[in-house]
């Protein structure tokens, strides 16, 4: 791809969510010209494309932002998510097993298999990690755990408890409440046991040199297309407002 583009890959896990993304991308882009957003739209997580000199905008993951991109990258504005039990620009991850199994807690899967979505998640890891070494003291993941398996995404993930490959995960609540939206069997499956720290949710970046991208004006142009935007696309990404949160705020919520 040649042209500038935004990249929507961070919760585009189907076609109905891509599409939603685009058309709030468009609107936002039509009702305000100045902000001379792209009309090109790349579904993608890949570290390649989000850093790419092509990559006007994309949504990425707090960890790695702050762990690889700090340099190269700058937050530009964070989804407050329509969820129960949720506030502000933030998000949360849950603990969960099987429907059938007997675990109850975090602290009953020691010595059992891990599924992860990728070491570079903050809230399919990090917050994982932090829930075991700091906050239960139950020693180094990788030693509580048998065994570790890396996934691919949170979608992965979940199959990998229902399947009993895997007996515990966790899952982005965001991102479950998009599969469970999709697929409402998924939910009959699974058994939530607990939930993470709640950490600022991730953010569209772009790049620091980046002159085109100010802010200010891309919240106020994509709160005002939330408004106007068709009530089916509106129910389908389910997010009330989008707000700043700075990159040391990230950099405090990932590193404790």
């Amino acid at each position: 791809m040649n042209k500038e583009f935004i990249g929507v890959g961070m919760y585009s896990i189907n076609f109905e969510l891509e599409s939603a993304w685009k058309e709030l991308f468009l609107l936002a882009g039509k009702l305000n010209p100045d902000l001379r957003l792209p009309i090109q739209f790349l579904n993608t997580v890949d570290k390649k494309d989000i850093v790419s000199n092509h990559a006007r905008l994309s949504h990425i993951c707090g960890f790695p932002l702050t762990s690889h991109f700090k340099e190269k990258l700058t937050p530009l504005c964070t989804p407050h998510f329509d969820l129960d039990g949720l506030e502000g620009p933030n998000y949360f991850s849950y603990y969960l097993v099987s429907k059938s199994s007997k675990i109850d807690s975090v602290e009953e899967t020691e010595g059992l298999v891990a599924a992860i979505n990728s070491h570079d998640s903050h809230s399919g890891y990090n917050v994982f990690r932090r829930e075991i070494e700091v906050s239960k003291k139950l020693g180094l993941i990788d030693c509580f755990f048998k065994k570790i398996v890396v996934t691919g995404s949170h979608q992965n993930s979940i199959q990998s408890i229902i399947k009993h490959e895997s007996d515990i995960a966790c899952i982005d609540a965001i991102s479950l409440s998009y599969l469970d939206r999709a697929n409402p069997e998924i939910a009959k499956k699974l058994k939530i046991i607990g939930r993470s720290v709640t950490s600022p949710a991730p953010p569209f970046v772009t790049h620091v040199d980046n002159p085109l991208c100010a802010s200010n004006d891309l919240i106020q142009g994509l709160n005002i297309a939330l408004n106007s935007l068709n009530q089916g696309f509106k129910g389908i990404l389910k997010i009330n407002r989008f707000s700043y949160v700075s990159l040391s705020q990230y950099e405090s919520h990932v590193n404790r």
